[in-house]
């Protein structure tokens, strides 16, 4: 259930932060991007919109920087293995993709993603590439440890590794997101950039 904040009084001036940032979380997960506007998130955080702008540029900003708050960009994961460090990347966004944070703002605002560019800017900046930046880091590591020839295109391990489960986060009448989709998601990607490192962490090898 939503908390308006604005019933219960004027906020402290350090609660605002928090404030703004639970109402956005919320609301989103409550409704989708789509159907969240400023307006909403200050009446619920009991604040006003100069306060939110003094914080994000909008809506989107503010999705974007919560969901790095909350999910990181994985530029601590480093296991001593390619496959290792996958599946660490994997699990952690199976974590994500379970969120109703996550799934209501993907869930509703991918069109707007992709349509308006200054809604998407921030999403990318703030939280996608850094992220997909990370997958050079790792392929990087491997070509070091003999894991994987020179080459291997970073931007398909990223796509062939979050699909599956953005599509079961995202798609109704599939099954959820399990330990076996995570397992197999990883094995299928490190079958098909030829990788012959270590992958016994893996059931599905």
């Amino acid at each position: 259930m939503l908390t308006d904040m604005a019933t219960r009084g004027r906020p402290r001036a350090n609660d605002i932060d928090a404030g703004i940032r639970r109402a956005v979380v919320e609301l989103v997960s409550a409704r989708g991007f789509n159907a969240v506007t400023i307006e909403d998130v200050v009446r619920v955080a009991g604040t006003n919109k100069p306060a939110f702008y003094r914080r994000f540029s909008g809506l989107a900003e503010a999705v974007a920087t919560l969901l790095t708050e909350r999910y990181g960009t994985d530029e601590d994961v480093d296991t001593g293995s390619f496959a290792g460090d996958l599946l660490e990347i994997q699990r952690r966004q199976a974590t994500m993709f379970r969120d109703e944070f996550v799934v209501g703002a993907l869930g509703s605002g991918l069109e707007r993603l992709r349509t308006a560019p200054e809604v998407a800017q921030p999403f990318v900046d703030r939280y996608l590439a850094p992220r997909r930046r990370f997958t050079h880091v790792l392929l990087a590591r491997a070509v070091e440890r003999d894991e994987l020839d020179p080459g291997t295109d970073a931007d398909w391990v990223a796509d062939v590794l979050t699909g599956p489960l953005l599509m079961r986060a995202l798609m109704p009448g599939l099954p959820p997101i399990d330990d076996e989709l995570v397992d197999r998601s990883v094995a299928v990607t490190l079958d098909s950039i030829g990788y012959r490192g270590d992958r016994s962490m893996l059931t599905a090898r």
